[in-house]
């Protein structure tokens, strides 16, 4: 009887320590996620997949944010890199923490010029010298509508 007793209670405390024992294995990755609001992906060579707080990011790891979101990529040695709405970073390993941080970068594609806000001066310089005038503004726009197209009338 007591054997059996010995027996059951050997058998609990293997089951207690197998239990246990996935708890203890090494954390994988180089990062975690943290402070995730909105839409965060990650993007892996297995796949695309939503980031949870917490996450562990290997290195590789591409880290985007949607419209609306934000996170921050904690590194295991405590450099943080900020991510705002439509941004990416990809995770790296032996880089100082600012060259990680100017990393981060925008998912959103800019036309040439935008980013020195050139553009309205481009637009205003160059089209005097396409010569606009009424030759000029039919060649851009077209020609105007036909009397025909401008009846107000119901006739």
């Amino acid at each position: 009887m007591k054997t059996r007793h010995l027996a059951i209670a050997a058998g609990f405390i293997a089951a207690a320590a197998t239990a246990i024992a996935p708890a203890q294995t090494t954390r994988e990755g180089v990062a975690q996620l943290k402070g995730v609001k909105g839409n965060v992906l990650l993007s892996r060579q297995t796949g695309l997949a939503a980031g949870g707080e917490a996450a562990r990011l290997t290195e590789h790891t591409r880290v985007i944010t949607t419209a609306n979101s934000e996170v921050v990529v904690v590194y295991d040695n405590g450099c943080e890199v900020r991510l705002k709405e439509n941004q990416r970073f990809e995770v790296e390993v032996d880089k100082p923490c600012a060259a990680l941080i100017a990393q981060a970068q925008s998912v959103l594609v800019e036309p040439a010029g935008t980013a020195l806000g050139a553009a309205p001066v481009f637009f205003w310089v160059v089209l005097p010298a396409v010569g606009v005038s009424t030759v000029g503004a039919n060649v851009l726009l077209g020609p105007g509508p036909s009397p025909q197209t401008l009846s107000l009338s119901p006739s």
